[in-house]
């Protein structure tokens, strides 16, 4: 049979590929291990909840928690989710040791149907949160942990039965198994057969799913997109600030990329010690400035501008008004 090895696995994974079964090395599907790409940096780290989680039980499958300041979605709780197996068996085709958690639409999870392990299936559920951003006084907790166990944690609980009962399952020893918070893979690392699951078995996990942005949305979300696509800004904006957080509430002040247009809602307001509130320059040249004292200084121009109505310059100690 396929024993999991550790030492095998990381070397797969310094070389970028996907650890699944000890024997066949070459057959491994490439993943994202150090070679971290933006769909696989979290930016909303401080808003992942770290002690206090709400959920743990099964009447609150599926339910997801939310930033406070900006009420977007951070994370979904999974109450014993049917995990697939891999088309790879061991121990003369009884048994399987790696799982998958696959989620999608028109996609039936669990053990009717098994996934390809040399390539990275459609659907294939990621970015799963683990037990590093929980609080260290919930080291050891679990996400079936509630208030009567001393807290709910992020470490990943896993259960099996015989029929399909997620409810009446039966937990696995954590040390029985490994789960890869990243790609999703659920891995049984006991070298003994009985303690692995037979083809007709049903496995679940328990777990958190980060929803929160990446790296990748967040660019995109600030640098929009060709048709605007309901990004803050459409196709144009550059840089925006809001009231009650980004993108979130009244916008106050945005820079356009497209036509250099500045808006400012609301006031301005310079603290601390400034040289100029604001400076105009062309080049070199000061053409307006507001010092820190509030007086509005013209550019000392050494030509004469063309003629503006209403246009007002100063040159050679005098001010001039500019009329058509």
């Amino acid at each position: 049979m396929a024993v999991f090895n550790k030492e095998t696995k990381s070397n797969r994974l310094l070389q970028s590929k996907r650890y699944t079964i000890a024997e066949t090395t070459p057959a491994e599907a490439y993943t994202r291990v150090i070679d971290l790409n933006a769909s696989e940096i979290y930016i909303q780290e401080a808003a992942i909840t770290s002690s206090g989680l709400p959920y743990s039980g099964s009447g609150q499958n599926n339910l997801t928690l939310n930033s406070g300041s900006s009420n977007q979605t951070i994370s979904k709780f999974y109450f014993r989710f049917p995990l697939t197996p891999s088309a790879t068996k061991v121990d003369s085709n009884t048994r399987y040791n790696t799982y998958f958690f696959i989620s999608g639409s028109g996609y039936t999870p669990g053990i009717s149907t098994n996934a390809n392990p040399q390539v990275v299936q459609p659907f294939q559920q990621t970015n799963f949160i683990s037990n590093k951003y929980a609080n260290p006084s919930l080291a050891t907790a679990t996400t079936e942990d509630g208030i009567n166990e001393g807290g709910t944690g992020y470490n990943v609980v896993v259960s099996t039965h015989g029929s399909d009962a997620p409810n009446s399952a039966t937990k696995v020893d954590g040390d029985k198994y490994e789960f890869d918070y990243k790609t999703g893979v659920l891995q049984f690392t006991s070298n003994t057969l009985s303690d692995l699951p037979t083809i007709s078995t049903h496995v679940y996990i328990t777990v958190y799913q980060y929803l929160g942005q990446t790296l990748d949305s967040f660019v995109s979300a600030l640098s929009g997109s060709s048709g605007g696509g309901g990004t803050p800004g459409g196709a144009t904006t550059q840089v925006q600030f809001n009231d009650g957080g980004a993108f979130g509430g009244s916008e106050r002040l945005i820079f356009n990329k497209t036509t250099g247009l500045t808006q400012l809602s609301g006031s301005f307001e310079i603290t601390g010690s400034v040289n100029n509130i604001f400076l105009i320059k062309s080049g070199s040249i000061n053409l307006l400035r507001m010092s820190s004292s509030g007086a509005l200084v013209f550019g000392d121009l050494d030509h004469t501008p063309p003629p503006v109505a209403g246009g007002m310059y100063y040159s050679s100690g005098e001010f001039y008004v500019g009329t058509e």
